[in-house]
């Protein structure tokens, strides 16, 4: 009895333990109140016909708000739970009055920048005296005016939070821990999926400014600082920026505009306007594609080379899936050490392959059958000319199996055959973008579908590729029986390719991987083959030259069609990258030391024309992204 009596008390004195906790959940709760008094404000400011976008600001608001404050508030528990209550009590205070003084800022930043406080307002800071100065010349009368309205707020609700928090015996506050802690991360996570919070967390509409009203301005300056801190660029030789942009305008013969940018109008080789269909395949290596001379695994996609412009030298310009959709929509070659779609300065206002085709009337459509905020695949593309981004969310539960990664191949195409069935009703064109899934590791994809390819085991990289092919070939199959393959073209590139290890000391074509663009034009030549050296950047503006769609572009990348310039760019591990000549490849390594090999890996003698040529695509990108020179 008295052993009973002992856990009795024992839970009792846990659960009044976990209940005093309930004062940093009020905190939250009033934080939640000011977030939405500001976005409120915000969104009377700057949205002049709300309607139901007002609802998702203030809830995609509402989630942006519970991460932030969740995280702050796992920190306040842990030295709440170690009873320091002077130091919970100011780190409480200090963030309020810092909240509130970045809420008050965010207002006018957004006036100026329509953005919430980002890399620009960090770049800012660094000129802290300077900043300091602009801001008292500039803002005078209101900074006499809120800083004492402030520090009068903050003193009192300092008051209530040294009355409010209480001591309490220690081991039952950290026996209690753990559960709240638990509450807290899943607020802070605010995702049971692979994707930590970034910008497609709030990112629900293509409008930028509606977007930044859910956003929430401490998560956006300390994303922004997180993704700067990840784009360390190495220093590869010498070269200016203005001369690295005018030699890449030299080398592809671009009669640009301006010398600063290589913005130039590319005019169609073809004039009737075509919807555009682009499927980017997961891990397509050439060892696997059986017209680049891989395994036989792959008979649909190479029974396509009869009916397109097809790229037998085409490279990836890494070894991950953000690298590749960077290149393959921007045109632009990744600079060493961040993918566009993840940077920092990409994620509104820069250039995507979508942004022309908007401009020509466009409907911009993005689908991947897993998880669409990994790598921040929604936000950017919603952020950068798609109307709309279709996730696993958007797939039908009761009809198909869901994998490690999101749905399979056959799934997705199903989802595309809809998309494309409701375009047809509409009278604008199309551009559909969609990203494979099924041959991801760990490759596990619908069974008893294809004949296994004998030389693999089955759940292996080489059947998942011969699987995602039948997927493929049921799709094209499906587009020509229902009659949506007419003005249409579908274009079809390996995001990266398989098992490269992120360096040059295996054979350089391990970069090599499928490319081909299926169009009437082609079909009627019975397959145009293209031989030279090309790149993930040159398949965009090779679209729209097939596509019939003439415009101003400001690409690094150019049609195959009109230009052949037989050299492309790999990037390896964040900072070594290698510059592929049609004989040679030239491989540098972020400490100016650069070596030039032959395809068999023999150092020969450097060309200084040739190195410089290398240095100017990376230096010339860098400073397009660094800049924005004409990508907005």
């Amino acid at each position: 009895m008295k052993g009973s009596f002992n856990i009795m008390n024992f839970f009792k004195k846990t659960i009044t333990a976990l209940l005093s906790y309930n004062v940093i959940l009020k905190y939250m709760l009033l934080f939640l109140q000011i977030g939405f008094l500001f976005r409120v404000i915000l969104i009377i400011n700057f949205i002049d016909n709300p309607g139901q976008s007002v609802l998702y600001s203030l809830l995609y608001g509402l989630r942006m708000d519970i991460i932030v404050f969740s995280s702050f508030a796992i920190i306040i528990s842990i030295l709440y739970s170690l009873n320091l209550l002077f130091i919970t009590r100011t780190l409480l205070t200090s963030f309020f009055f810092i909240y509130l003084l970045i809420e008050i800022a965010t207002i006018n930043y957004m006036g100026k920048f329509f953005s919430r406080p980002n890399y620009l307002f960090i770049e800012h800071l660094s000129s802290y005296t300077e900043m300091v100065s602009m801001l008292w010349k500039l803002y005078k009368i209101h900074l006499i005016v809120l800083v004492p309205i402030l520090i009068f707020f903050t003193y009192n609700l300092s008051k209530l939070i040294k009355n409010s928090l209480k001591e309490y015996n220690l081991k039952y506050k950290i026996l209690a821990l753990p559960l709240v802690m638990l509450f807290l991360m899943i607020g802070a996570r605010s995702s049971f999926d692979s994707s930590t919070p970034n910008q497609g967390y709030y990112t629900f509409s293509s409008s930028n400014i509606k977007n930044e009203i859910a956003n929430n301005s401490i998560f956006s300056i300390l994303y922004a600082t997180y993704l700067l801190k990840k784009e360390k660029f190495y220093e590869y030789g010498e070269i200016s920026s203005e001369k690295a942009i005018a030699n890449i305008n030299k080398i592809n013969d671009f009669s640009t505009f301006d010398q600063n940018s290589l913005l130039r109008f590319q005019k169609s080789t073809y004039s009737e306007k075509k919807n555009i269909i682009l499927i980017i395949l997961e891990s397509f290596g050439n060892d696997h594609v059986g017209y680049l001379g891989g395994t036989n695994t792959t008979p649909n996609l190479d029974s396509l080379t009869n009916e397109s412009l097809y790229f037998t030298n085409l490279y990836a310009t890494g070894a991950r899936t953000s690298w590749g959709l960077s290149s393959i929509l921007t045109s632009l070659y990744p600079i060493p050490s961040r993918e566009y779609i993840k940077a920092a300065k990409s994620q509104k206002e820069f250039y995507t392959i979508a942004k022309t085709l908007k401009k020509h009337g466009y409907e911009n459509t993005f689908i991947f059958p897993g998880d669409a905020d990994f790598d921040n695949m929604r936000g950017f593309f919603l952020s950068n000319g798609y109307d709309k981004v279709l996730g696993k969310e958007n797939f039908n539960r009761t009809k198909h199996l869901k994998y490690t990664w999101g749905y399979c191949d056959e799934a997705l195409y199903e989802k595309a055959i809809d998309q494309i069935e409701k375009y047809k009703d509409k009278d604008k064109p199309f551009f559909l973008t969609m990203l494979t899934i099924s041959s991801h590791e760990p490759f596990d994809y619908p069974k008893g579908r294809v004949k296994p390819y004998k030389n693999a085991k089955l759940e292996g990289f080489a059947n998942s590729i011969k699987y995602a092919d039948h997927s493929l070939g049921k799709f094209i199959v499906e587009l020509k029986k229902k009659g949506l393959m007419e003005n249409t073209v579908v274009a079809i590139i390996a995001d990266h390719c398989n098992d490269a290890n992120g360096e040059f000391d295996v054979p350089i074509n391990r970069y090599k991987i499928p490319a081909l663009i299926l169009s009437e034009d082609f079909k009627k030549k019975r397959g145009v083959k293209y031989n030279k050296i090309a790149s993930q950047i040159d398949f965009a503006p090779t679209i729209l030259d097939v596509a019939g769609v003439s415009d101003y572009i400001p690409t690094v990348g150019s049609s195959i069609l009109q230009n052949q310039r037989n050299s492309a760019i790999l990037l390896a591990k964040r900072k070594n990258f290698a510059y592929l000549l049609q004989d040679s490849f030239i491989v540098y390594t972020g400490d100016s030391n650069i070596q030039t090999y032959n395809y068999k890996f023999k150092k020969i003698k450097n060309i200084n024309k040739d190195v410089i040529n290398g240095l100017s695509y990376i230096y010339g990108s860098k400073y397009l992204y660094d800049n924005k020179i004409l990508y907005n």
